[in-house]
Formats: structure tokens, sequence, C-alpha cells
């Protein structure tokens, strides 16, 4: 008896101008200094974002919650990297996360040509591992979760 034959499923070419962010990426990514494939990094960053969606009511719900943890801790790694080279330890409750549902890529910006540098994004100095919070502080900031963490936390019984 032999093994089933599954299809391969390819995804076609993606082009986009050389002075566009998505264009800066696939030029970052063709020339990454660890020689890994740029079609590689695509499909991980890929995956940490779409596989929970993409095997939803597809596979167990054993297999779904490891596959949820394994994107939330590959893209929370992701996170801390941006705040790395973005020098931002804690985000500024004034920033907001925009998603898009069409296929053309926003740039998003920040309007800050009017202010001055007091006024500009402040980075903490402390280390947010460091630090312990209590439930009465009044530094916590109110974020409005994402729509696919909202399914994550329904899924995990987290309301």
């Amino acid at each position: 008896m032999s093994a089933p034959r599954y299809k391969d499923v390819e995804l076609p070419r993606i082009k986009r101008k050389s002075n566009s962010w998505e264009g800066k990426v696939i030029e970052y990514l063709l020339n990454h200094p660890s020689n890994k494939a740029a079609t590689e990094f695509s499909m991980e960053a890929l995956t940490a974002f779409w596989l929970p969606e993409a095997l939803e009511g597809q596979v167990s719900s054993e297999e779904l919650s490891l596959a949820c943890w394994s994107a939330i801790e590959k893209l929370e790694g992701k996170l801390a990297t941006i705040r790395r080279i973005a020098g931002i330890k804690k985000l500024p409750s004034s920033d907001t996360t925009l998603f898009s549902a069409s296929p053309e890529t926003v740039n998003p910006t920040k309007n800050n040509e009017n202010l001055n540098d007091d006024e500009q994004i402040r980075v903490s100095t402390s280390d947010d591992d460091d630090q312990t919070l209590d439930e009465d502080s009044d530094d916590l900031m109110e974020l409005e979760l994402s729509p696919e963490m909202k399914q994550i936390n329904k899924l995990f019984g987290v309301e």
C-alpha cells in the first residue's frame, strides 16, 4: 500500500516597484546576509500570519491550538525585533494599528510634521521584563484587540 499523494500548491510570483515599501522588503530578502532563499523568508512570514486561519475547521482543536501558539510566538518575536530596531520599549497610547482589507498596500505614517522634539514619541528607558505591574497601575493603556486576537482569545476561552 503506497502513501497518499498530495498535489503541490504554488503561489504566483510577486512583483513590486523597487521604491515602494514592499519593493524594499523584497530587495532586502533577496540580498539577506544569511543567504537564505527569499521564498523561505516569505513562507515563514505567511505561515506565522495566516496559519491559524488556514487550519481553522480543517484540523483537530489540539493541532489548531499548537499552530496558534506557534504563530503567536513567531509574531511576538518579530514585534520584539521591530521594537528593538525602532528603540521602542512600550507603544505610546496614541498609536493605533490600521488593517486594510484591500489588496493595495498602504504606507502608514504618523503625522508628526508639526510636532516639536518634546512631543515626538518617547522611549521608555525601563526594561519591560523587569517591571512588575499591579492591577492598580495607571500606566497601563487600553488597546483594541485585532479581530485575529479576539478570535484567538475566544478559541482559548480568554475574555
